[in-house]
């Protein structure tokens, strides 16, 4: 099985996580003073087996067990005593490398290899709990065993999950979950190696069932947040009860009181609820769980019999205050979500009407320009095919070209409709560029109307969406010649080029207007042409022409584009 290699981003993560451990560790040494500073090196080091593991997972696994045995035996000797907030006298950076170390070996080393480096980092962890100080406590071992054993498991499975999605070219939804709900998990991990160092009952980890619950609702909540909320706040209102039940209190130093892992993942449900729920059941689901939290609060204090002074109405006024904040978060994203989704339609819609309209006007343009001519060489054809058969066999040619080039414009609208091309392009466009000179003379030969005189004066290279729009402006020209300009003999069509611009002028002598145009008008041509010529800063204008006929000019701006080349 091949194994993905790591990502550059999951190890800047893995970096700030051990760093924050390390930080974490730091200051718990400098307000404990001299006699736990000499945990702190073989903390360093085993962290930087654990991102020497990122690419050696076996080196690090082996790397991290030597210096955990060997930071043992000199805290032993040199009688430090390391001060810690997760397992007993573990650093929090070593528990941080040691998961790390096996989730890595798990995930990308064979399953022997990955089994035999795990039981290395175990045993050297069980006998650096045991060993390290040489003070026995039976409640406190206990508790770190327990602690232990459910990191254990959580990092073997994390591993077993990263194995199995290794493969895949495609991620899952509970891929995409842990991928933005892992800061959440880490916080509530946190918070429960909190919880647990504050206690002091030996059975603690089972104490805190109803937060275990509660947090695991808590990372699951974008899937179902009513569903789980309601979950949540079930295990959180009966965990006193099963705690009194069982003779279990959560012990602390000063007597019963809130747990923070519970709060925290009720506050996070909350945020999720609010957030994603509708109106109602979000409310219903809150006020629910912000209730069960309280009662638990309450309940804790009463039944525990320790107590010499009660904290509860102060707590209950922290939970309200925290409460605020939790729905005040939900509601801040609710309302990111709905401004996000509305500029997500409103870029759906713009970008839908710009290819509408980047169709609508090729279509007008290219399609609409050959079957004017097909119409155009039929009917002249028609009326001279008796007199004059070798004209209306030339007519016929033309008809057959221009019927190709439709069918080709066609082909490609479809194809850009499909996505195959982008919007607005033909073959015609696609060439426009090349040769702007050779374009425009090809574009008249085909022109089946009056005789065309042509003045030409551009560069050689013509910057790309210029010389499309220069040759489409002349197309529409000569097409609305062919439907509207009765008694035309001659058209002028002038492209001539000045410092910053490029000069359009297409000119008939028409001497009338058709009344019905051939092949109907649509009525776009004008509005067309003066779209393509404001979306490159240019001028446009259109109008009757002295002393007859129909005058099109349009200014396009080239300055920039010649300046830059």
């Amino acid at each position: 099985m091949t194994v993905s290699p790591v990502q550059p981003r999951t190890t800047q993560w893995l970096l700030t996580l051990l760093a924050g451990s390390f930080l974490i560790d730091v200051l718990l040494t400098v307000d404990n003073g001299k006699t736990t500073l000499g945990a702190l090196p073989g903390a360093a080091l085993l962290g930087l087996c654990a991102l020497l593991g990122v690419k050696q997972p076996v080196q690090g696994a082996v790397g991290g067990s030597f210096v955990l045995l060997v930071s043992t035996a000199f805290i032993r000797l040199s009688h430090t005593q390391p001060e810690s907030i997760s397992i007993n006298d573990i650093l929090l950076t070593e528990v941080a490398a040691g998961i790390t170390l096996v989730v890595l070996v798990v995930w990308r080393t064979p399953p022997i290899t990955a089994a035999l480096c795990t039981a290395s980092l175990v045993g050297v962890a069980v006998l650096a709990t045991f060993f390290r100080t040489g003070k026995w406590s039976a409640s406190g071992n206990m508790r770190s065993l327990q602690l232990g054993l459910l990191i254990l498991v959580g990092a073997v499975l994390v591993g077993v999950y990263l194995r199995s999605v290794s493969g895949r070219r495609t991620e899952t939804q509970l891929g995409a979950l842990i991928r933005r709900q892992w800061p959440l998990a880490a916080a509530l991990t946190l918070m429960l190696f909190l919880d647990l160092r504050i206690g002091g009952t030996t059975n603690q980890v089972f104490a805190l069932g109803g937060a275990v619950i509660a947090s695991v609702c808590a990372f699951f909540a974008p899937r179902a947040p009513v569903v789980l909320s309601l979950i949540a706040t079930a295990a959180i209102a009966l965990s006193p009860f099963v705690m009194f039940a069982g003779g279990i209190l959560p012990g602390r130093m000063t007597g019963g009181g809130p747990v923070l892992t519970e709060i925290a993942a009720s506050m996070a449900l909350i945020a999720f609820t609010v957030r994603w729920a509708p109106r109602w059941p979000a409310v219903f689901s809150t006020a629910a769980l912000a209730l069960a939290t309280f009662l638990a609060l309450q309940l804790r204090e009463l039944l525990d019999r320790t107590r010499v002074s009660s904290n509860a109405d102060e707590f209950s006024l922290y939970l309200a205050v925290l409460l605020v904040v939790a729905v005040a978060t939900g509601m801040y994203f609710r309302s990111r979500d709905r401004e996000r989704t509305q500029s997500v339609r409103s870029a759906v819609s713009g970008a839908q009407q710009s290819e509408r309209l980047a169709l609508a006007r090729e279509l007008h343009d290219v399609v609409a320009h050959h079957v004017t001519g097909i119409v155009v060489q039929a009917q002249a054809a028609a009326l001279v095919s008796a007199k004059d058969p070798q004209v209306a066999v030339k007519a016929l040619a033309k008809i057959e070209t221009s019927g190709v080039e439709a069918l080709k414009a066609m082909r490609f609208l479809v194809a850009s409709m499909r996505g195959a091309k982008p919007a607005g392009t033909s073959e015609a466009t696609e060439q426009a560029t090349t040769d702007l000179t050779a374009d425009l003379r090809a574009m008249i030969e085909n022109f089946s109307g009056p005789a065309v005189r042509l003045n030409l004066d551009v560069p050689q290279v013509v910057p790309q969406e210029v010389g499309r729009s220069v040759l489409r402006l002349v197309q529409e020209s000569l097409t609305n010649v062919g439907k509207h300009a009765l008694g035309a003999t001659a058209v002028f069509v002038d492209v001539v080029t000045s410092a910053a611009e490029i000069h359009v002028k297409v000119a008939d002598n028409g001497t009338g207007r058709r009344q019905d145009p051939v092949g109907g008008s649509g009525g776009y041509g004008l509005v067309g042409m003066r779209e393509r010529v404001e979306l490159l800063g240019g001028r446009f204008a259109a109008g009757p022409a002295d002393p007859v006929g129909w005058q099109v000019d349009a200014w396009l701006p080239v300055g920039e584009e010649e300046d830059a080349t």
